[in-house]
């Protein structure tokens, strides 16, 4: 998980008639960027953006998986999320939101590298992004619950066979 450093104030000195002026520069930041190290095949999984616009306007929130992207956020559209098609990924576009995306039914093909990039609106324009990787593992129990059912059936068909010969 990408967590940002404590940086939170900018000043810029300039002088004026030999009056040194400070002034508070807003400046986007990337807060946080949660991407799961490994899910499981089959699974969803939530990846989320953590941000701070210390007083600038959001313009939009961009998702990419190995520099392609997927999905964007951009509050002033209609609707604001839109998805673009990717092999690998299937976008929950209801559970998707601001600074989140909903990823189901993941696979082999959704693993890579993740990259979540903010961008402000007029006037400063500023973009900031964070990236981090995920892998896809075989689950396990997903073997083991079919080999399950397909003993109970097995199980459900003897015992028919045997109750009708006798």
């Amino acid at each position: 998980m990408y967590i940002a450093p404590d940086i939170y104030l900018h000043l810029l000195l300039y002088a004026d008639d030999d009056v040194i002026l400070a002034k508070r520069v807003v400046s986007l930041r990337l807060v946080s960027l949660e991407v799961p190290d490994k899910v499981n095949r089959g699974q969803g999984t939530r990846l989320t953006c953590g941000y701070d616009l210390e007083g600038d306007v959001l313009y939009s929130i961009k998702w990419y998986r190995d520099d392609v992207e997927f999905f964007r956020y951009v509050p002033t559209d209609k609707p604001p999320g839109q998805f673009f098609p990717l092999t690998g990924i299937k976008v929950d576009l209801s559970r998707s939101s601001n600074g989140s995306v909903y990823i189901r039914d993941v696979s082999h093909l959704t693993a890579g590298i993740y990259k979540c990039e903010v961008s402000a609106d007029a006037p400063s324009f500023q973009t900031v992004s964070a990236e981090e990787s995920m892998a896809v593992e075989e689950s396990s129990g997903y073997g083991q619950a079919n080999r399950s059912s397909v003993n109970l059936l097995l199980l459900t068909m003897l015992l028919i066979l045997q109750w009708r010969y006798l």
